[in-house]
């Protein structure tokens, strides 16, 4: 079982395997040490592994320092323009607040891939870039320096199908053991979820026939993952992730079967904001004949992040339907106002 801070000897020189790749000259042993965690030592015995599996590698010496290059593989050229670089280069600025996750390796590695075919004035030009284009994230950003196997046995239960048992600690700070069939994974507000079923027993996943117990985890809060080789899953022809995701409101759950109307209305002093953005896939805007705007949209998700963000306009957000959204939204004001009143 993959823990934290753990990593097998099997699943270590298929990692080194992936980090040498694509690399037509060779990577150095000390950077692949550094990159996997352990010693030269621990590497120059991993590479040995992969050529008892059939790997052919030569050891050639870069920049005055052993390295170890993989023979056999194809090097084919990819043309891209230097807009293209740039454009790359701010994909993987994003990807920053996933540091220590095989997501942010990996496009790391690609990116370095891609530079090592570049001429010498190409890099310096490259090397350049990351002064001409910034990603700043709101909200800060979610840990996961030491998630990297636990996210690895997510990643292969969501590609391969298979089960995955696991301990996990919910928002509540409660333990909790069992197994997940997981459908997906997805990135919001830079932090990372499962998108996935419990399962009474593992043999329980490969009898999916419906989606309707899909949660979603916070992959911070998994302690422990191992997938079951034995044990796949399907996935219910009804899951969709787009009625899990639910546009600006993050990921929610369907609360009611049948699609509620939401209104709000917004003051002429924040109308150019709300409606410079998309805030759900059904939207509609209404210009009012004072300045004011109206949005409206239908889900089927809980109100509860939809009130949240009427309450984060301030003044400039007047929720006009349904009745319960009214509701919810007077009953946080009321609470806040009490709150202060009684601090006061």
């Amino acid at each position: 079982m993959f823990r934290r801070g753990e990593h097998s000897g099997k699943a270590r020189a298929l990692r080194l395997r992936d980090l040498l790749g694509g690399f037509k000259h060779g990577r150095a042993i000390a950077d692949l040490a550094a990159e996997l965690d352990v010693s030269p030592r621990t590497v120059k015995r991993d590479l040995a592994e992969l050529e008892r599996a059939g790997e052919q590698i030569e050891r050639p010496m870069i920049d005055g320092r052993a390295g170890a290059r993989l023979v056999g593989r194809s090097f084919s050229h990819v043309l891209i323009t230097r807009r293209e670089r740039y454009t790359l280069l701010a994909v993987r600025s994003m990807f920053d607040v996933l540091a220590g996750t095989p997501f942010y390796d990996d496009i790391a590695s690609v990116l370095g891939k891609l530079v090592q075919r570049l001429s010498p004035e190409e890099q310096a030009e490259q090397a350049t870039f990351t002064q001409r284009i910034i990603y700043a994230p709101d909200g800060g950003t979610k840990a996961y320096a030491d998630k990297a196997d636990v996210i690895d046995t997510l990643l292969t239960g969501v590609l391969s199908r298979k089960v995955i048992r696991f301990a996990y600690v919910d928002a509540g700070g409660r333990r909790q053991r069992g197994h997940l069939a997981p459908f997906a994974i997805a990135i919001h507000k830079h932090g990372l979820y499962v998108i996935a079923c419990r399962l009474k027993r593992p043999e329980d996943g490969a009898q999916l026939t419906s989606a309707r117990d899909v949660s979603p985890f916070a992959v911070e809060r998994f302690t422990e993952a191992e997938h079951l080789r034995a044990f796949s899953f399907v996935t219910p022809a009804d899951f969709d992730v787009g009625n899990v995701m639910h546009d600006a409101f993050g990921i929610h759950l369907p609360a009611t079967e049948q699609p509620v109307r939401v209104v709000v209305e917004f003051s002429e002093a924040r109308a150019i904001y709300v409606r410079a953005r998309t805030w759900h896939r059904s939207q509609q805007i209404t210009e009012l004949p004072d300045g004011r705007i109206r949005i409206a949209f239908d889900t089927r998700a809980d109100l509860a992040p939809i009130v949240s963000w009427i309450l984060s306009w301030g003044p400039h957000a007047r929720p006009v339907e349904p009745p319960a959204l009214v509701a919810q939204v007077i009953a946080e004001l009321d609470a806040a106002r009490a709150a202060l009143g009684a601090k006061a």
